[in-house]
């Protein structure tokens, strides 16, 4: 009898043991795929962060004045007789772009002045006023009455612009969530690379299409979602029609998308994108720990890395291809420089873009210069100025009275205005017409 108790007793104990394992195994593959899931949301976190893409720029009250001038400094050296091109880069040389714009979205309404000069004498102007939903398009040298298009509301088009990035967050969301209502545990593989525990969601072809159309077709029950989406709905459901009708009529296909987080000490360090065919691995991965960089894969081979970091306000960003330096890129508040090369050919491209402000005076300056092996070439120099008023917009010396509807223009008025525009174009590039 104690012998039976004994047996019974190690054989619940084992059952338990079975039923805790098992507990275990069921939890921890419940959580790699819940990890999965909101790593998705995690990466957008991150990316928002290193890119700087969270500033709020959706300032919707402007009252604003702008004047200003553009010059262009090309070098000559550039130009060839033979083609032409020495004729277009002389006459930039000489060129100079004049603008101003009026701007006041609470009443709704902007105008803009653009005026090409050569040799000091108007080549080509353009008067635009906007009313509420009414554009007015004025050419200047090429056609003599405003020309009037109805129903263009851009400011419509700003507004839509500030919602756009709420309802693509909207619908980033509600695709995660459906992805993660339909991905199983046997889409998720665990294993370990590096040090690192790599957790994937890897779907073969057919599972990817499956998992798409399902996608779809929660989006389609969605109200909201169907609103933003509009007819781009029906054309992701025929993109995914096209894809699983075509399985079946081309040759095998061992190919997979991979989507994988490398994690350290529970915190994700790596996000990576992968493709995986017959022939060739392509991959994208995003570095979240220590290093912060974007990498892009062939095969094992590093096409292209860059390197982001940050310091005292400025952000270097350096840049490789199979472990071979390419060049850096720096920015800040003030200044935006380039430095691409080859070390092979010894051939260097310079690029620095500047802006300082005083007052209410903002100058840009745009350099572009290439060296070989020491000898520098300045090749383009553009350099802009222009004066910013807050707070005035008058738009009271517009008249655009004299006007046509775009719909009556005649075939004659057509006519003239390519004949116009043509003319300066070819005078421009010293074309005789």
């Amino acid at each position: 009898m104690k012998k039976k108790k004994i047996i019974v007793t190690i054989v619940i104990i084992v059952a338990i043991g079975l039923l805790v394992a098992g507990g275990i195994l069921v939890y921890q593959n419940y959580s790699n795929k819940n990890r999965i899931v909101t790593s998705f949301n995690e990466l957008k976190t991150a990316l928002t962060e290193t890119l700087n893409l969270d500033k709020n720029t959706t300032n919707t009250k402007i009252t604003q004045t702008v004047t200003g001038s553009t010059r262009f400094n090309i070098n000559p050296m550039l130009g060839n007789s033979e083609d032409g091109s020495d004729v277009v880069i002389g006459n930039l040389n000489n060129s100079t772009f004049n603008y101003e714009y009026r701007l006041d979205t609470e009443s709704k309404r902007m105008y803009m002045d653009g005026s090409l000069l050569l040799n000091a004498t108007e080549l080509l102007g353009i008067n635009f006023y906007q009313a509420e939903d009414i554009s007015y398009v004025f050419l200047r040298n090429i056609f003599d009455k405003y020309i009037v298009i109805e129903n263009s509301d851009i400011f419509a088009y700003l507004e839509e612009s500030n919602q756009a990035v709420d309802d693509v967050n909207y619908i980033y969301d509600k695709i995660i969530e459906s992805l993660g209502n339909n991905i199983t545990t046997d889409d998720i593989k665990v294993t370990n690379q590096d040090g690192k525990k790599k957790i994937s969601l890897e779907l073969k072809e057919e599972r990817l299409n499956e998992i798409s159309k399902n996608i779809v077709n929660d989006l389609k029950k969605d109200k909201k979602a169907k609103e933003i989406l509009g007819e781009g709905l029906n054309n992701m459901e025929a993109a995914n029609s096209t894809l699983n009708s075509n399985k079946n009529t081309t040759t095998t296909n061992n190919g997979s998308l991979n989507y994988s987080i490398f994690l350290e000490k529970n915190e994700i360090v790596t996000y990576e994108f992968a493709i995986k065919d017959n022939d060739e691995n392509y991959s994208i991965e995003f570095n979240n720990g220590n290093e912060k960089s974007f990498v892009i894969k062939e095969g094992n081979t590093e096409s292209l890395k860059a390197v982001i970091e940050e310091s005292n306000g400025t952000t270097t960003i350096n840049l490789s291809s199979d472990n071979t330096s390419i060049g850096t890129v720096s920015i800040n508040d003030n200044n935006i420089s380039l430095s691409i090369g080859d070390a092979s050919t010894g051939v260097l491209v310079n690029a620095n873009l500047t802006s300082s402000t005083e007052n209410n005076v903002i100058t840009t300056t745009f350099n572009m210069a290439i060296s070989s092996y020491g000898s520098n070439i300045d090749v383009l120099t553009v350099t802009d100025t222009k004066t910013v008023t807050d707070g005035v917009a008058d738009f009271s010396n517009i008249n655009p009275t004299n006007n046509i509807d775009i719909n009556s223009l005649t075939e004659s008025d057509i006519t003239t205005i390519q004949t116009n525009l043509m003319t300066i174009l070819y005078n421009f590039m010293g074309i005789a017409m």
